[in-house]
C-alpha cells in the first residue's frame, strides 16, 4: 500500500492573480507545483495570504478531529462487543 503525504505548494506569482499564492496538496511521487496538479489532489483552496492558508489548515484539523472521534467510537464499540462475546 502506497502512503501519501501532504505538502505546501507555493507560487511566487500565481498566473491568475500575479500575486503569491499557496495551497496544501496530497503529495504522491515527485513533487510538482500546484499549477500542474490535478484538481483532485488539492486539499485546500488557493490562498492569497498566510491568514487564508492558516484558516484552511485549521479547517483540515477540524475535519481530522471529527474523523478521529468517529473512528474512536467505532473501535471502542467493536472492542466492547468482542469483550462481551468472550
Amino acid at each position: 500500500m502506497e502512503t501519501s503525504t501532504l505538502d505546501l505548494a507555493y507560487l511566487e506569482s500565481d498566473p491568475s492573480t500575479k500575486h503569491p499564492s499557496a495551497c496544501i496538496y496530497v503529495k504522491a511521487g515527485a513533487a510538482k507545483n500546484y499549477a500542474g496538479l490535478a484538481a483532485g489532489k488539492l486539499l485546500t483552496s488557493r490562498c492569497l495570504n498566510f491568514n487564508e492558508l492558516d484558516a484552511e489548515i485549521r479547517r483540515l484539523h477540524a475535519e481530522l478531529d471529527e474523523i478521529r472521534a468517529r473512528a474512536r467510537k467505532k473501535f471502542y464499540r467493536a472492542e466492547s462487543a468482542a469483550a462481551g462475546a468472550a
